[in-house]
């Protein structure tokens, strides 16, 4: 089985402003586990702008689009060089691929990627990916991780998308505000109610949250 799993900022920072070395650990514990199981592992990763963050002393944000370029060119190689020391510790040898909406919309750049992910995975390769944050313009931009890893799944023709998040699921309202919200355990398809209770941006770390989850699913 192939499978593509995309980590959240909320799943690496465990709810703080930084990046959690513990589940970082876990993290790569769990996916040398889905390797020694058999399966082909392909992860898709927020987490670069946060790295950049840290590393420039937390800094205000203004979230301008060139603050954001800057913080991912400074994080991107940091978030990176941690994941390979971390899967050094159980021999799972990673790769770092960078990719823009244009590497789908384009033919050739998109033969191009998947030929490059497929000699990953046949080498026994984990390839990391992310959107290329540091020079990628508002209209060339996916925009979000989990719609990303949606089209990598389509691209590495993956058997399963699993969207990790610090929410058990899609709930009939926003639990953090309504406690009488309940989970719904399996959305069959993807109509205008569920858009309705898919609400914003889960936190001021992510760009994603539920929304951009229904986004992905669809």
């Amino acid at each position: 089985m192939r499978v593509v799993l995309k980590l959240g900022t909320s799943v690496l920072t465990g709810g703080t402003d930084r990046l959690h070395r513990p589940r970082l650990v876990d993290l790569m514990r769990g996916l040398s586990a889905v390797r020694a199981a058999g399966h082909e592992a392909v992860l898709v990763t927020s987490g670069a702008v946060l790295a950049g963050w840290e590393a420039l002393g937390f800094p205000p944000r203004d979230r301008t689009l060139a603050e954001k370029q800057l913080l991912a060119a400074v994080g991107q190689g940091r978030l990176m060089h941690m994941y390979a020391q971390l899967a050094d510790l159980y021999g799972l040898p990673v790769a770092q691929v960078l990719l823009t909406a244009d590497d789908f919309r384009d033919r050739t750049r998109y033969l191009n990627a998947r030929t490059t992910l497929d000699a990953c995975l046949a080498r026994g390769v984990m390839p990391i990916i992310n959107e290329n944050d540091a020079v990628a313009l508002e209209q060339i931009k996916v925009g979000d991780n989990d719609t990303l890893s949606a089209f990598v799944a389509n691209l590495t023709e993956a058997d399963l998308l699993v969207i990790l998040t610090d929410a058990p699921g899609l709930y009939t309202a926003d639990p953090r505000s309504d406690p009488s919200a309940t989970l719904i355990p399996v959305v069959e398809r993807v109509t205008p109610d569920v858009w309705a209770r898919a609400g914003g941006a889960g936190s001021h770390r992510g760009t994603g949250g539920m929304h951009t989850k229904i986004q992905a699913a669809e």
